[in-house]
């Protein structure tokens, strides 16, 4: 539901209702209820702490247009200046200043701070389950690397690194960052869970933590499957569809090939939030230094993902 303007309309206000419109955002800010969001930020903000000169509902439509158009904070601040669909979306009028820059790093820290950086999406999804578009049927598990965005420390000093972030190998190269896991309705391609570790981490160690328990299956690559990730799974009642592996002296057979094919056609689903994530959202480097920083764009990204995914299955 639409966050009603914070001011009186004036005369120069009717040109908003007649300024070119963003249909993309038209149409989400129609089916999003913004209230219970809304709710969650505002109890951030008590009388010892101070409130914000603006509803934090409108910053945080604006933080949500900076991840979903790739922006700064100075260029989000910019354009929501510049365009009438921005300022209609976010709930300003022509007369209302637009919240600076230095407002949107405060509000990001008081997020932390909070802990609403791990409740966002969970938030969205209630209204995703009552709409039925999350079956929990099928579960995708995976993750991906995305790079630190200090580099990696150095014994000369001349790199300071990030404390929280770590090092591993892949294909050959050596990466320095942190790894988001998700997983992912298979249906629609809803994330349900997301977390973020260090890059040191193994994908399969972050299994449990995104893993939600009420779906009927899990699916994931061969590097989760494990006998006790097998037993975890079956003492849940969920069914075990993680790729089979060839362990030493004991190659797979016909029959764990024919598998992983059948498995590996579902599995893959999950790829294509990573390919828009990083060629659409640039999100092959983190933005800040620090877990907690960066696990509140990991939720942004989700939530953006999602939100996208809502409008394209309303058409439908």
């Amino acid at each position: 539901m639409r966050k009603r303007p914070t001011s009186q309309m004036d005369l120069s206000d009717t040109f908003l209702t007649v300024a070119p419109t963003n249909e993309f955002l038209e149409r989400l800010d129609a089916l999003v209820d913004w209230q219970p969001l809304e709710a969650e930020l505002c109890a951030m903000f008590t009388a010892s702490t101070g409130r914000l000169p603006k509803p934090p509902l409108v910053v945080f439509k604006m933080l949500l247009l900076s991840h979903c158009y790739g922006l700064s904070d100075p260029q989000c601040e910019e354009l929501v200046r510049d365009r009438l669909s921005w300022r209609r979306f976010v709930g300003l009028n022509l007369a209302d200043a637009v919240p600076d820059e230095t407002t949107l790093v405060r509000f990001r820290q008081r997020m932390v701070e909070h802990g609403v950086h791990e409740r966002l999406l969970g938030l969205l999804n209630e209204q995703l389950l009552a709409q039925g578009l999350i079956l929990k049927q099928v579960t995708l598990v995976d993750a991906t690397l995305v790079a630190a965005a200090r580099r990696a420390p150095r014994r000369d000093g001349t790199a300071s690194g990030d404390g929280e972030a770590g090092h591993t190998i892949q294909h050959g190269k050596t990466h320095y960052g942190y790894k988001a896991h998700v997983a992912v309705d298979a249906k629609h391609t809803l994330i349900r869970r997301a977390d973020l570790s260090s890059a040191s981490v193994h994908d399969s160690q972050r299994f449990e933590a995104v893993v939600t328990g009420d779906e009927k299956t899990v699916t994931a690559d061969k590097a989760y499957a494990s006998a006790a990730r097998t037993a975890w799974l079956k003492a849940r009642g969920i069914r075990n569809g993680i790729l089979r592996r060839a362990w030493k002296q004991r190659p797979l057979d016909a029959r764990g090939r024919r598998w992983n094919r059948r498995w590996s056609r579902i599995r893959c689903g999950i790829e294509k939030i990573f390919g828009h994530w990083k060629r659409t959202l640039g999100y092959r480097r983190v933005r800040y230094v620090g877990r907690d920083p960066n696990r509140l764009e990991l939720e942004f990204k989700c939530l953006v993902w999602n939100l996208k995914r809502w409008v394209k299955l309303a058409e439908a």
